[in-house]
């Protein structure tokens, strides 16, 4: 059985195209999806790995919605940060922003 929808709060898109997957994006993808659950955050943060989101010179990329932050070098180092400081405390991590509406 899935993942209950009504709990989701936030979605992380991960770009998982060539050029993030060059820069690093699996353990991107591996390291994000693990810190979401060392905070307990599996329940209201969902993960989608995508294909190019089209921003191949900014990535690995991270797109939060519904926030609509794109997250530029997101390292897997980076992504404990990302689960601590923004889906945590709503606080994003200015550093690898490169759009927020």
């Amino acid at each position: 059985m899935g993942k209950d929808l009504q709990k989701v709060k936030r979605i992380a898109f991960i770009c998982n195209g060539n050029s993030c997957l060059n820069k690093g994006a699996e353990d991107t993808t591996v390291q994000l999806r693990a810190a979401i659950a060392a905070n307990e955050l599996h329940d209201e943060v969902h993960t989608i790995r995508t294909r190019c989101t089209g921003q191949c010179e900014h990535g690995p990329v991270v797109f939060i919605h519904p926030d609509g932050t794109w997250y530029k070098g997101m390292l897997p180092e980076l992504t404990a940060g990302l689960v601590k400081n923004h889906l945590l405390e709503n606080n994003p991590v200015e550093d690898n922003i490169f759009f927020h509406p």
